[in-house]
């Protein structure tokens, strides 16, 4: 499988999560944590209204959820797949775990006209991130449709 096939494969499971994510009453926000060889680590969904922690991002979720399962060590050179653009606090968190890529599908520019909850803030993801010392590559606006269309179907009434 080529990267370009993985890459799409591993949004799109995270844009999976997200739905996930949204049909439990949370933000639709989903990520999934890839080590260095393409095995995956650990996922995560935003679940910060059913835990009521408002750390439950969907990042630090496959950041815990990998540590916890033992795999820290192999943080370093680590691709972080997001459903949505991360926030500062989960790109820090990336930094933080040596994570060395985030790739996201959806940019906080595209949802943040409708998921209007909470606070925004201007900084982005690649701004975090270049404001540190921090080897991280960010890619991001990858499976932008595809992430709208989940995150658009969350907020919509039915």
């Amino acid at each position: 499988m080529s990267e370009n096939a993985s890459q799409q494969g591993f949004l799109t499971r995270a844009i999976d999560l997200a739905a996930e994510a949204a049909a439990g009453g949370n933000r639709p926000f989903g990520a999934v944590l890839v080590d260095a060889g393409g095995a995956v680590l650990a996922e995560g969904r935003n679940e910060v209204a059913s835990a009521g922690d408002v750390t439950a991002h969907a990042e630090l979720d496959a950041i815990r959820r990998a540590t916890a399962d033992g795999h820290a060590d192999r943080f370093a050179g680590a691709t972080m797949y997001a459903s949505g653009e991360p926030c500062p606090m989960c790109a820090t968190a990336c930094v933080w775990a040596g994570v060395t890529r985030i790739v996201f599908a959806a940019s906080t520019a595209g949802f943040s006209t409708f998921l209007t909850e909470g606070p925004h803030f201007s900084l982005t993801c690649a701004d975090v991130i270049a404001a540190t010392d921090a080897d991280v590559t960010v890619v991001g606006g990858v499976q932008e449709t595809e992430a709208l269309r989940v995150m658009r179907t969350a907020v919509t009434p039915r």
